[in-house]
């Protein structure tokens, strides 16, 4: 098994006033040439728009773009249509062979996002954009898996990737598994918030551990913890 610990405070940043992010992984100005991804996940941005404020229309392809929504109301146009991405809500967008979409805060509040860029096992396919709203009881003291691959009939969210995208809520003192679901997989963890230990190491709100070569994590939950975990195959079949 073979980990890396990322701190919250040792990712990049950007501040541009109206929006804020701390990025994983290389974007935009911020390079690291020792963090370009992990595996099939090369964008994990935490970012938060202010009110009234959002991007104009822009385009993408060949990517899986997944937004977990943490707070605000985003007006969201895409191949879909105009629809609102609220708290608790996920989407899921095939970019394929070419989508264009904008993003306009329309609440009160600042919306706070993950943002997450997948490579696809499939390329140029027709753009599609899926969203669903999950209640919280989904994944407090469990597993729910909110995003995964093509061809799982079970799962609303589905991305062309042999990756899984699940969140669970665990309380104080409780001790917890995940397993991966695919064989070889890498599992790219993130606390949301509170406070876990893992492999002796403690993680605290926002950091992040990546594991590769590990069929399964243990943990111990410290403090209450919200916790993200992107399981991505870690050696790519040639595609990119």
């Amino acid at each position: 098994m073979e980990y890396q610990i990322i701190r919250s405070d040792s990712r990049g940043a950007a501040d541009f006033g109206w929006f804020k992010a701390r990025y994983s992984f290389s974007f935009g100005q911020y390079h690291d040439p020792k963090r370009m991804g992990f595996g099939a996940l090369r964008v994990l941005n935490d970012s938060s728009i202010a009110p009234g404020k959002g991007f104009p229309e822009h385009p993408h392809e060949n990517f899986e773009i997944i937004t977990v929504q943490f707070q605000g109301d985003l007006v969201h146009t895409d191949v879909s249509g105009t629809r609102n991405i609220r708290e608790n809500m996920v989407q899921a967008i095939s970019a394929g062979t070419g989508v264009t979409h904008s993003d306009l805060n329309r609440s009160e509040d600042e919306a706070l996002q993950f943002q997450i860029w997948i490579l696809p096992n499939k390329m140029n396919v027709e753009p599609r954009s899926e969203i669903a709203s999950f209640d919280p009881a989904d994944w407090t003291g469990k597993w729910k898996t909110l995003v995964g691959p093509e061809g799982d009939g079970d799962l609303t969210l589905r991305i062309y990737q042999e990756a899984y995208i699940s969140r669970g809520a665990f309380a104080k003192g409780r001790e917890m598994d995940y397993t991966v679901k695919k064989e070889g997989n890498g599992i790219y963890l993130m606390v949301i918030t509170g406070e876990l230990q893992l492999h002796e190491n403690s993680l605290f709100t926002k950091d992040a551990m990546a594991v590769s070569g590990a069929p399964s994590l243990s943990f111990n939950c410290i403090e209450d913890c919200d916790i993200l975990i992107i399981e991505v195959p870690v050696t790519l079949n040639g595609t990119h």
